[in-house]
């Protein structure tokens, strides 16, 4: 018969043969310590404890068997029950949690609950089974723990990026997403193939005042970007990608919001501010013609500087010239103002120095003309 308890052991009857699932496990106090020391001493009784057991409570004594326990009023009784121990435990065992710890296959493992001695033997079980691999902790109350984990993450590559193989060398570029836990490297245009986003893109335009001299504009904007592309009259082409509109007395930069364009608006827009302030002129100093001779000297200086003085050969003859940095070679046409190279970072840096130095030796060209 199993008996079920709800008014205290001041209601039950002690009559017959019965199981009582009584609680606290531990026994400390409450109904399962009373009817502990009412049972006790009768061998035809017996007690199950079916939980784990924290040292110096009475069912972690009683596991030991000792002749006697001490009751709460401090009387001395023999123990005679039979005591047993089955764990009905929520805490895994040693076999449950090394299985555990292979699947998720964790850096580290912090052991945070039970006695320190049994702790200990578990740590040193799971350091003899997972060798190097695992890091198993077992901080103290209180005590600061500091984990230190790897910042490595793996991204997947999808879409149209991964049509081709990737070459080693090669430079992906992309849009990292993030969904869960997972990363993935999506081109722009695919980004409403693989996700709920949308590709756009912002246009920033920025109005200058502007009363200075359109001579001194022009001289300032061309000694500054170089090669200008003048679209009309009024709309001049920076760099490439950054259109000028000049609406006396308001000059209007327009541009597609990255990086690299964001700095050309900077410059461009401190050298009109620097412009503006600037007197007017009477007249502006005419360019010379672009010496040859003394272009070729500023090659060789500026490689010199930028490579080392045995990169480049002291003297050469004709329009060509060749630069040699660490067994990578570039090819110089001065005439064509081309760059060759097998090495693509030495042809892009090569190139970019090139067609700035000749932008700042060379003349400055007028606007044409307006067509009628």
């Amino acid at each position: 018969m199993i008996l079920k308890i709800n008014q205290g052991i001041d209601h039950f009857e002690d009559i017959g043969p019965c199981v009582i699932m009584a609680s606290p496990g531990m026994m400390q106090s409450g109904l399962s310590r009373e009817l502990f020391e009412s049972w006790c001493t009768d061998p035809k009784n017996g007690v199950i404890i079916a939980g784990y057991c924290v040292e110096g409570t009475l069912a972690k004594t009683i596991l030991s068997e000792p002749e006697e326990i001490t009751t709460m009023s401090g009387q001395k009784l023999p123990l005679k029950m039979s005591v047993d121990y089955i764990s009905f435990s929520a805490h895994t065992d040693y076999q449950q949690t090394s299985e555990f710890i292979n699947i998720l296959k964790p850096p580290h493992v912090v052991l945070v609950h039970g006695e320190q001695n049994e702790m200990s033997r578990l740590k040193a079980a799971l350091q003899r089974e997972h060798r190097s691999r695992l890091a198993v902790h077992t901080p103290r109350n209180t005590q600061l723990l500091a984990l230190t984990f790897r910042g490595d993450k793996t991204a997947k590559v999808m879409g149209s990026l991964a049509v081709e193989p990737p070459q080693p060398g090669d430079t992906l570029q992309g849009v990292l997403v993030k969904r869960n836990f997972n990363y993935h490297i999506l081109a722009p245009s695919d980004l409403n193939k693989y996700t709920e986003l949308s590709q756009s893109e912002v246009v920033q335009r920025q109005s200058i005042q502007y009363t200075g001299s359109n001579a001194v504009l022009r001289h300032a904007v061309l000694r500054l970007a170089g090669t200008v592309e003048f679209l009309s009259e009024t709309k001049w082409r920076l760099y490439g990608c950054l259109d000028m509109i000049i609406e006396p007395p308001v000059i209007t930069l327009e541009w597609q919001a990255q990086p690299v364009s964001d700095m050309y608006a900077d410059a461009v827009v401190a050298a009109l501010l620097a412009a503006a302030s600037m007197p007017q002129p009477t007249h502006l100093p005419l360019a010379p013609k672009l010496d040859r001779m003394h272009f070729k000297e500023c090659v060789i200086e500026m490689l010199q500087e930028m490579f080392g003085e045995d990169s480049v050969p002291k003297m050469f003859k004709g329009e060509k010239l060749h630069v040699e940095v660490n067994g990578r070679r570039a090819d110089i046409d001065l005439l064509a103002l081309d760059v060759t190279s097998n090495d693509e970072a030495l042809q892009r840096m090569v190139q970019s120095a090139i067609s700035k130095l000749y932008a700042a030796l060379a003349p400055v060209k007028p606007p044409p003309p307006p067509t009628c």
